[in-house]
């Protein structure tokens, strides 16, 4: 296959000091400081590559619609959802990289197709100048409990932190066919109406502002910027059951014509020695345990502060979008 570079998006940067007339091609929809870091890194270490961003969105909409005719190498930063979506729709290739050994389970893909490295938790926080430790839910199943009638917030099923948590809180009454059961029904129907709904920021703000909401359901580092952004002390509950998390993952393109050089970046890119200056650099913690010995102490500690729940995305990625529709539909 000849690959057409796309040089007519914004974002798209020609890396290295002389570019050869095919460099490695990398969608991902880290742009900006990051996407400059990584290229100047990338460089350094003799990788010859073009990075399109794009939001999530986007790319997604965009890597489907070169299916037939990829222009793409390697894809990363999208999340478990949408690579599982991808994969399934057979955009990518099986490779797994040096640094698959020792990386938690949750985080390998079965099929040796997608891997991850980066975590970031979905979490329960709470206000602790109104709510004491002892008297949070201790799980997310808790959160239909009348105590805590209209003291969370659930946003709208557009944002991707709220669809992380309803499919994980749904995958727990999921059988092995992806079927929800009525109980888990039942259950979303409950925490709906012990929910404050808000379908923008400001609004959701306002309920936490306001003192009415206590319970923040987030992801990690939100809950600490809007506990900041209020006014009020945040803890994290390590929940009974473990806490969705959202991972970036890393894919080879199934068309690539640069197979080698494909994998020799991957290889790169998600090493505990890169992944550990990427922690460095931008505080968020990877999802290796040795890029997180090379962590700051900082990243260290926060890394150990709630567990993932086990959530198999594959199944859930081709059920999600029915779910919420019928949350739009029947439960709101």
């Amino acid at each position: 296959m000849k690959k057409t570079v796309l040089t007519s998006l914004a974002g798209l940067l020609a890396l290295g000091g002389v570019v050869e007339a095919d460099p490695l091609v990398v969608y991902s929809p880290q742009g900006g400081e990051r996407a400059e870091w990584i290229a100047e890194q990338a460089a350094a270490a003799g990788h010859d590559i073009e990075i399109l961003n794009a939001g999530g969105g986007e790319l997604f909409d965009r890597l489907l619609a070169e299916k037939n005719n990829p222009q793409a190498d390697v894809v990363f930063g999208l999340v478990d959802m949408a690579m599982s979506t991808l994969k399934s729709e057979g955009l990518f290739q099986s490779y797994t990289p040096t640094w698959a050994d020792g990386l938690p389970d949750e985080y390998v893909d079965p099929d040796g197709i997608v891997h991850k490295f980066w975590q970031t938790p979905i979490v329960i926080a709470i206000n602790t100048d109104k709510l004491s430790a002892g008297e949070a839910p201790k799980s997310w199943l808790d959160l239909t409990d009348p105590a805590y009638k209209g003291k969370y917030v659930v946003g709208s099923t557009s944002w991707q932190t709220t669809r992380t948590f309803l499919a994980g809180i749904l995958a727990r009454f999921m059988d092995e066919n992806g079927k929800v059961s009525d109980e888990g029904w039942k259950f979303m129907e409950t925490f709906y109406a012990n929910a404050i709904l808000a379908n923008d920021g400001d609004s959701k703000t306002q309920a936490y502002a306001s003192g009415d909401a206590l319970i923040d359901l987030n992801w990690f580092g939100g809950a600490y910027r809007q506990a900041e952004n209020v006014g009020y002390t945040v803890e994290l509950i390590d929940t009974e059951g473990g806490t969705p998390f959202i991972a970036e993952g890393i894919a080879i393109m199934d068309g690539t014509d640069q197979l080698d050089q494909a994998k020799t970046f991957v290889d790169w890119f998600g090493s505990p020695e890169f992944m550990g200056a990427y922690a460095t650099r931008f505080n968020q913690a990877p999802a290796h345990p040795e890029a997180i010995a090379l962590a700051p102490t900082e990243v260290q500690e926060k890394a150990k502060l709630v567990t993932a729940q086990p959530v198999d995305w594959d199944l859930v990625a081709g059920r999600i979008d029915g779910w919420i529709q019928r949350i739009e539909l029947e439960i709101k």
